[in-house]
């Protein structure tokens, strides 16, 4: 299966994809619980979801990085496959989606150091 590859709107994520899956949102509801498939699809029949969220799979040169995903509070999470091999963990609170990315790419880039291209600089790090 052929999977859209998408550009993020950000000047400063030119170099970066993501990809966008159905399956792969998760919903809010009115108390801020977090829902996650295959629950999502029930709660969301009883029209209990306020806030859904698409998870995006971001690559870098064809690497995938993890995903990120908005948050209730409109702030991104990251999550890495990279960090341990024993940990399930998503980092939350980025204030956009370059900071969860820019995350991302940190995370890869100190278990490749030599594969993996420098991360992005800091908006005003800017040259």
């Amino acid at each position: 299966m052929d999977v859209d590859h998408h550009n993020f709107g950000l000047v400063s994520l030119k170099d970066y994809t993501f990809t966008l899956g159905k399956e792969l949102s998760c919903g809010y509801d009115e108390q801020g619980r977090k829902w996650e498939e295959p629950e999502l699809t029930e709660i969301r029949k009883k029209a209990l979801i306020v806030k859904e969220c698409p998870r995006k799979d971001v690559f870098f040169e064809n690497i995938v990085l993890g995903y990120i995903q908005k948050c209730l509070d409109d702030t991104w999470l990251a999550h890495s496959p990279y960090t341990s091999p024993n940990m399930d963990m998503d980092i939350c609170g980025f204030i956009d989606e370059f900071y969860a990315v820019r995350y991302l790419h940190q995370v890869i880039k100190s278990v490749y150091p030599d594969e993996i291209r420098d991360v992005p600089r800091l908006p005003w790090k800017q040259e």
